[in-house]
């Protein structure tokens, strides 16, 4: 018989991508539990081009879990081998703005979603909670936080994330709920959001309008840089043979927990990457502005940076590289009946 993994936030940007990983890579069903905020959107899903084909395995299902899951929605969901819990907002800029959204979906909305798992899901082989590098707050130059080493977060997002790691871990002390948790640097690929980085960056390259880098000449913000389908590749591996966060490790506080991590860039070598693909040149200096970094963005910082050794030493090697992978994405992108996706 047939696996069954409960998705949250299956209609986000990184959701949809994991739809389509599973339907290509196993024959599991898919149950998505989505409230359909502004991340979400059920088009992404029909858009992707092994849904008509697989979309019998999918079912959709309208929860918003700053609620409980009620019984009803429970007989809905059924029983399922596999939790992947990636339902959160998840907007620096919009967790500055108001902090208490964040707090009720990443904390609270996990605390339902495990008192759910409690109750009813008593044979479930995998908790997977899906969070972040930015928990771990500012990386120097040459530091790549370890899974072990001390959270510090920097704006309500990144520490609402901590809350929601704690929460999860606690449930797995208190109660044995199979968890693991991952950390995912910045996710990019297609049908992304137009407010992040690379799709507005392309939109602004077709447009002919100014691209804002965030950072001042010799100090740029960086970040380390994946395409979704390596984090479901990732994903799919460690639902198997990752280790689970469990009472007799609780004094180990790398146990259960691991980064999935991208390749290094700097939002300007980013942006000329898109030029280049675009254009067939870099951006010119009047093309670029140079915005102060922490004058526009309070709250954010300038570098994160994740070690990935440990996903490495169990034996995980990522399918597509960094480069063929963004090449790839920007190239989906600009082709005319995908520029929808970039609000063009």
């Amino acid at each position: 018989m047939a696996k069954k993994l409960l998705l949250t936030g299956g209609c986000g940007f990184i959701g949809h991508h994991l739809v389509e990983g599973v339907l290509k890579e196993t024959d599991w069903e898919i149950i998505i539990l989505d409230a359909l905020t502004y991340a979400g959107n059920l088009n992404r899903l029909t858009d992707i081009k092994i849904w008509e084909k697989e979309k019998h395995r999918v079912k959709f299902i309208w929860h918003d879990l700053c609620a409980p899951i009620s019984e009803t929605t429970h007989k809905m969901i059924g029983e399922v081998d596999y939790i992947w819990h990636l339902a959160a907002m998840t907007h620096v800029d919009r967790s500055l703005e108001d902090s208490i959204p964040f707090v009720m979906s990443n904390v609270v909305g996990t605390a339902h979603l495990l008192e759910y798992v409690k109750r009813h899901q008593h044979n479930l082989k995998r908790f997977i909670n899906f969070s972040t590098d930015e928990v771990m707050g500012p990386a120097p130059l040459g530091v790549d936080y370890k899974e072990g080493d001390t959270c510090n977060p920097s704006n309500p997002y990144s520490a609402s994330k901590e809350g929601q790691e704690a929460i999860s871990k606690a449930f797995a002390f208190s109660f044995g709920i199979p968890v693991t948790i991952t950390r995912t640097m910045n996710v990019f690929g297609e049908r992304q959001h137009p407010e992040k980085f690379i799709p507005k960056t392309v939109r602004a390259i077709l447009n002919n309008e100014t691209v804002t880098i965030h950072g001042l000449p010799g100090k740029i913000s960086s970040r380390k840089w994946i395409h979704a389908r390596n984090v479901c590749a990732a994903l799919l591996f460690l639902t198997e043979k990752g280790e689970i966060i469990e009472k007799k490790h609780q004094n180990d506080p790398a146990h259960g927990i691991y980064h999935i991590v991208g390749e290094e860039r700097n939002v300007l070598e980013l942006a000329n990457r898109i030029s280049q693909i675009i254009r067939k040149r870099k951006l010119t200096e009047e093309e670029i502005e140079f915005v102060d970094f922490h004058r526009t963005r309070p709250g954010h910082d300038l570098r994160y940076s994740l070690d990935g050794s440990k996903l490495k030493k169990l034996g995980f090697e990522y399918p597509v590289s960094f480069e063929e992978s963004f090449d790839r994405t920007i190239k989906w992108m600009i082709k005319k009946e995908n520029r929808k996706w970039l609000n063009l």
